[in-house]
């Protein structure tokens, strides 16, 4: 596997961790969690799960971003920012593997849960476009006209850097 061959963006199809029987189970989002997960080629990484339905599940949202390298079957994320704190400023080392269009990552949790720490597994699917970015990629896959965003897909509205300052003017004198 080379790192053209991760680039791009994925979705999450599923994770789980090893139970302490050797099957399988849920993983901490539940059942059927959403995410996904982006590499790009200059070496960044962001990543964002997310819980869905309303079954319990030990958190509802996980997410970070920072730097990847790929050595191998070894994938290393340098954390920067996180929704868990602990992890700012860790690499997170993964066992990957590609077939096709699955990107599976492997590693133990970060944080033990009843006293160990679990190996958790990440499925990934490769994300194919679809809504607002779909009248930008051609048949063959490649963009299509200009990159830049399409003004006209949003609200007209444009933006006023003087009102979000005077906002924040007034904001600050709510709270002294």
């Amino acid at each position: 596997m080379t790192p053209e061959e991760v680039v791009g963006v994925w979705r999450l199809a599923s994770y789980t961790e090893a139970g302490e029987d050797g099957g399988t189970v849920a993983g901490p989002l539940g059942e059927a969690p959403a995410g996904l997960l982006i590499y790009t080629a200059d070496g960044h990484v962001a990543v964002s799960m997310m819980k869905t339905g309303d079954a319990p599940a030990l958190e509802t949202y996980m997410g970070y971003s920072g730097q990847w390298r790929l050595a191998g079957d070894r994938m290393t994320h340098r954390v920067q920012v996180s929704a868990h704190p602990r992890m700012a400023g860790t690499e997170q080392i993964r066992r990957v593997t590609l077939d096709g269009e699955t990107l599976s990552l492997r590693g133990t949790a970060v944080t033990p849960v009843g006293g160990r720490a679990p190996e958790r597994v990440l499925t990934w699917r490769r994300a194919k476009p679809d809504g607002i970015a779909t009248d930008r990629i051609a048949a063959d896959g490649t963009a299509s006209g200009s990159t830049a965003i399409d003004s006209t897909a949003f609200d007209n509205t444009a933006f006023d850097s003087t009102a979000s300052d005077e906002t924040a003017k007034q904001q600050e004198k709510e709270t002294h």
